[in-house]
């Protein structure tokens, strides 16, 4: 049985397309413009089920909706990157009638983890990455290593509270087990990385930088998760 999704079948297939579909359907009945989400789209939409896995393995009791799920993710990011009183106001009060308050801030604590780790992926790469805008500038990065998660976190049945203790504090989750599920990830995001370039040479648009990229990130996952337990460690 394959449980493995690849990047190509995420960004073509219709779960991809779905949760694109639901987030211009949500935002326009809201009345509700967001610089992000047009700027970001890949990269924002590929958030979607990625945090639909987390919602699944953390067995949440309520029943979640695709839609709750769009709505729950397009407000954590308007908090974090502090859009207009306005549109936070419009999508909190839709956020409260559904109960979805407390969905909202595990995204924003899982978020904010992730963005950590890829921070330390971009000092490996020579890269400078702070914040969000700056790690979803990186899409064809991003995406392949959310997606390598989702698979981690389907294959351990990870949710949030041991999610963010992998991220916050590995240390105090199993080492082994936290290390484990982060090489994984990268390798993973590897291979999907050296897929899309593959695909990019057959059509010809592959930048010419794009395989030395590819094989400083392979060689220094090691490194990357060094850093990352060391930065932690320090705290």
């Amino acid at each position: 049985m394959k449980t493995i999704m690849t990047y190509n079948e995420l960004n073509e297939g219709l779960f991809f397309n779905k949760f694109n579909k639901l987030q211009k359907k949500v935002l326009d009945e809201l009345g509700v413009n967001l610089y992000f989400a047009a700027t970001f789209s890949t990269a924002i939409t590929a958030l979607f089920p990625f945090f639909d896995t987390l919602v699944k393995t953390s067995e949440i009791k309520n029943t979640i909706t695709d839609t709750d799920i769009v709505l729950i993710v397009i407000c954590g990011l308007t908090i974090m990157l502090k859009e207009s009183k306005e549109n936070i106001e419009k999508l909190q009060n839709v956020i409260n009638e559904r109960g979805l308050s407390a969905l909202v801030e595990n995204f924003i604590k899982s978020l904010k983890n992730i963005t950590k780790l890829f921070e330390k992926i971009g000092d490996v790469l020579g890269r400078t990455i702070n914040g969000l805008i700056d790690m979803f500038s990186y899409t064809a990065l991003f995406v392949p290593f959310l997606v390598g998660l989702m698979d981690v976190i389907k294959l351990y049945k990870i949710g949030f509270d041991n999610f963010d203790d992998i991220m916050t504090n590995p240390k105090g989750a199993s080492l082994s087990t936290a290390l484990g599920i982060i090489t994984i990830s990268l390798k993973h995001i590897t291979n999907m990385v050296v897929k899309r370039i593959k695909r990019n040479i057959r059509s010809k648009k592959t930048p010419s930088h794009s395989n030395e990229v590819v094989q400083k990130f392979e060689n220094n996952i090691e490194q990357i998760c060094e850093n990352y337990f060391i930065s932690f460690s320090q705290l």
